[in-house]
């Protein structure tokens, strides 16, 4: 009995330990991105850059279109201000961020609950970068 609870154990912890969380997965550089579908700062978006291909999903469709390397994400009140700052639809502007852990804390921020219906289940946080708009 005290073999089979120190084996359960062991395992208990391994698989903890490889559930660990860490930023390692993430790349360091900034890449584009196109804005497929937004709503209330929750957005689909399709990478633009060959090299970041992976961290999307393929097969995402919207209005009779497939869109490959795409992932779902929801932008800062900072950003989706910066981006009114362009223009009022969203879809189809092409930007440049950056994969992030956890979003920053934003004190004066309300954000609706509504998200783009049917999104891929791929979900990377973004943070524009200084030349976003480039």
């Amino acid at each position: 009995m005290k073999r089979t609870m120190v084996i359960l154990f062991c395992l208990a912890l391994s698989a903890g330990m490889g559930c660990e969380k860490t930023n390692s997965g993430l790349p360091d550089q900034s890449f584009r991105i196109k804005i497929i579908d937004e709503i209330c700062g929750s957005a689909v978006v399709q990478i633009q850059d060959t090299a970041f291909y992976e961290y999307g999903v393929n097969g995402y469709v919207r209005s009779d279109s497939t869109y490959d390397h795409v992932f779902t994400t929801r932008f800062s009140c900072s950003d989706l201000a910066k981006m009114q700052t362009l223009t009022a639809d969203k879809s189809g502007l092409v930007v440049k961020v950056k994969l992030i852990k956890e979003a920053q804390p934003e004190s004066d921020c309300v954000t609706c609950a509504a998200v783009v219906p049917n999104a891929p289940n791929r979900f990377h946080l973004v943070a524009f970068t200084a030349d976003w708009s480039n």
